[in-house]
């Protein structure tokens, strides 16, 4: 039997973890970043290595029979570092004034998701060193410009020939299996009114009282759907304004409004206007004066895998192999770079360490083991697909 423990090079995982959160790597400043990534997995003896144009940087292992690929997905980037003190220092801490009995790595990007990517990177070597991967190929991904949230990074891949038959997204779920994520729609709101004089109000339509009339609406009838594992779409309001504003006394005649909608795999941005659409006809079935219109501004695709997918199941079974359990399927909360893949026709199961409610926050840390034990799963998970008793 296997062992995933001792394949694993905890204290130089560790420290490749730290080095990649004491690097800077905004989107579109990930040129520092690909070097360092690039540089360990050469050294790790990977077969292939290349950073693109983007800072997109790919190592592949290839097997000496046939068989399936494998691909790894992670990102580099990371979220600006707002009030967060020390960002990158990569310090070891301990982890119970975070409520954790252990030691955690913290800086930004600790949990989103440069421990991802190290796992990742390292579980390339810890499989090597077991003699995998025996067929197929591994590739790993470590992808720019994520955080922008257009998939522009790993779209450049897929665009110029990526391909795989499996894949993982090592995005933060402490150590869960989550099989996707709920999509996001932005849109814009607009009520029109008349302006009069701010002392005359009686002579103008006030458009952010007709605003108020919508958001009233959208609280009191609007009903979003719920998925059985993705959990409740949801609907909530980002940002109000109005004009002409305030610099001299005027009635208002438009006032915006950005609604978020995240919504379910099953759900088209069509439908998703046609049910706001019949708030904005009822009001104005009510109120001759009231006057909306709807622009759709950002849209990010849902993910969504099916749990008879070959990668789920043998996502579980490496879990297993590891940690002694298999687990519940999960979902995270926000949008990862998983959905492309699926989009593309690769299916995608996420696994990773750290807490993905920690992303974006000043206490941003990821502990220790659970790097470890992330890495350990990845090379289970390799040695399952890409060995050669894997689907016989």
């Amino acid at each position: 039997m296997l062992d995933f423990s001792q394949a694993v090079d905890s204290e130089r995982l560790t420290g490749f973890t730290r080095r990649l959160i004491q690097t800077p790597s905004l989107s579109r400043e990930e040129e520092a970043i690909s070097k360092v990534i690039q540089a360990e997995m050469e050294a790790l003896g990977y077969d292939e290595v290349y950073t693109d144009e983007l800072f997109n940087v790919v190592g592949i292992m290839k097997g000496a029979e046939p068989g399936p690929r494998l691909l790894f997905n992670g990102h580099i980037d990371h979220a600006g570092v707002g009030e967060m003190p020390d960002p990158f220092s990569g310090a070891i801490v301990d982890g119970r004034p975070h409520g954790y009995d252990g030691q955690m790595i913290q800086g930004r990007g600790a949990s989103d998701m440069k421990a991802g990517v190290a796992a990742m990177v390292y579980a390339g070597a810890a499989a090597r060193g077991l003699g995998f991967p025996q067929k197929g190929e591994l590739i790993v991904t470590c992808v720019a410009r994520e955080e922008m949230a257009r998939g522009e990074g790993i779209g450049h891949l897929l665009k110029n020939g990526l391909t795989a038959d499996f894949a993982v997204s090592g995005e933060a779920t402490g150590l869960q299996v989550y099989l996707g994520h709920r999509g996001k729609f932005e849109m814009q709101v607009t009520t029109q009114g008349r302006t009069s004089h701010g002392g005359f109000p009686q002579g103008g339509i006030n458009a952010i009282y007709k605003m108020n009339d919508f958001i009233n609406a959208l609280r009191r009838e609007y009903q979003p759907p719920e998925h059985p594992v993705l959990g409740p779409a949801t609907v909530t309001v980002l940002d109000i304004n109005a004009s002409p504003g305030a610099l001299t006394p005027i009635v208002p005649d438009r006032c915006n409004l950005i609604v978020d909608r995240r919504f379910l795999p099953e759900e088209t941005q069509e439908g998703l206007l046609a049910g706001f659409q019949v708030l904005v006809d009822a009001l104005a079935a009510e109120d001759p004066e009231f006057q909306a219109t709807l622009e759709p501004l950002k849209w990010f695709p849902a993910m969504f895998t099916e749990p008879d997918e070959p990668v789920v199941a043998a996502m579980f079974r490496a879990r297993e192999a590891v940690m002694g359990q298999a687990g519940e399927p999960g979902n995270w909360y926000f949008g990862v770079d998983g959905t492309f893949l699926n989009q593309a026709g690769i299916p995608c199961v996420g696994f990773g360490p750290g807490n993905e409610f920690l992303a974006h926050t000043p206490g941003d840390v990821v502990p220790v083991d659970q790097v470890i034990t992330a890495c350990r799963v990845y090379t289970a998970l390799i040695a399952d697909l890409c060995g050669i008793k894997a689907g016989k």
